[in-house]
């Protein structure tokens, strides 16, 4: 083996399994993935009857032709060509409102929830104490008779 020629063996096959670990399949079965139909062409190589001009002798009368007569007819033969077939495969893509994560859609929010977490698309769910679109906003909580506001950190 060259020089360099295990460690280039052993990086290739690092390559190649973070290739395979980096591919995610989304599960058709979630509710946030959505399908559509796509089509793609394929390469075939498909048989079909050729015609041929084929020559033949039968016995005639014709006696300059030592009563030898030719005839033709058109038969056929197995040839095969290249042709493109279109087939359809379903392809698993996120819903609108989300994004792919690794094998899981997950809900998008363009504004950051600040103090709380997205749970469908443009929806956060603050914690307690906070409110507003992206949970930014403090709301005072009633404990008994008093108002409490939440630690800012």
């Amino acid at each position: 083996m060259r020089p360099g020629g295990a460690s280039s063996v052993a990086m290739l096959g690092l390559t190649v399994l973070g290739f395979i670990s980096g591919t995610f399949s989304l599960n058709p079965d979630d509710p946030n993935v959505c399908s559509h139909w796509e089509s793609y062409a394929v390469t075939v190589q498909e048989s079909y009857a050729h015609p041929f001009d084929q020559v033949y002798y039968t016995r005639c009368t014709d006696i300059l032709n030592w009563f030898k007569c030719t005839r033709h007819r058109i038969s056929y033969k197995t040839a095969y060509r290249r042709g493109v077939r279109t087939m359809y495969r379903r392809r698993s893509q996120c819903c609108p409102g989300f994004y792919e994560s690794g094998d899981l859609c997950v809900p998008l929010c363009t504004e950051e929830c600040a103090h709380g977490r997205c749970v469908s698309p443009e929806t956060c769910q603050c914690e307690p104490g906070w409110g507003g679109v992206d949970c930014s906003s403090v709301v005072a909580l009633a404990v008994g008779k008093t108002a409490v506001l939440p630690k800012i950190l």
